[in-house]
């Protein structure tokens, strides 16, 4: 069965036409089509409402900092054990606090030279500019080769490229099985 598409394309065209000419059958088609809105609101408040996605909580600090940390002395800890000297290497990293975040803030100057500043407010919570990652306060290396002092100067410049301590924030040491007993 074949359909002729621009026959029926005409006779719509033509029914809508003749519908909208007459002014009466306009306004009646227009009153119809605001009551079945306004039925189509109504059965939608009767549907249940579509879940709202779970929003995970906030990780507490002390784990994002920890997973930091962790993260920071496997990378060292890798890198060093393969520098020449040094051998298999045991890292620790202190940190000086959690990460930080900072946010947005509106200042507004007055006329008087008067300035105010506001944090801005997204969703009821501060919109987040920046997050600063914690500061490595310290940090502590264990390898086999940590007597040699050359190898220890090396480690030193390593950590201190890599993490932004000063050489007093960072100790090189031979691992305790590789120190000869006499």
């Amino acid at each position: 069965m074949k359909v002729d598409l621009s026959a029926l394309w005409q006779t719509l065209t033509k029914r809508t036409a003749a519908l909208l000419a007459d002014e009466q059958k306009r306004t009646g088609l227009l009153v119809a089509v605001g009551l079945l809105g306004l039925v189509l609101l109504g059965v939608s408040s009767w549907l249940p409402a579509k879940s709202k996605p779970e929003t995970t909580a906030p990780m507490p600090q002390s784990t994002i900092t920890s997973d930091y940390e962790a993260h920071l002395e496997a990378r060292l800890q890798t890198l060093i054990s393969n520098l020449a000297g040094a051998g298999e290497t045991r890292v620790m990293v202190t940190l000086q606090c959690g990460e930080e975040s900072i946010y947005a803030a509106d200042t507004e100057t007055s006329a008087d030279g008067t300035a105010a500043s506001k944090h801005v407010i997204t969703g009821g919570t501060g919109l987040v500019e920046t997050i600063q990652t914690p500061q490595v306060q310290g940090v502590a290396v264990l390898c086999q080769g940590g007597e040699d002092p050359a190898v220890q100067t090396r480690i030193t410049a390593l950590v201190q490229a890599l993490t932004g301590v000063g050489a007093n924030h960072v100790t090189v040491a031979a691992l305790a099985d590789a120190i000869p007993h006499n």
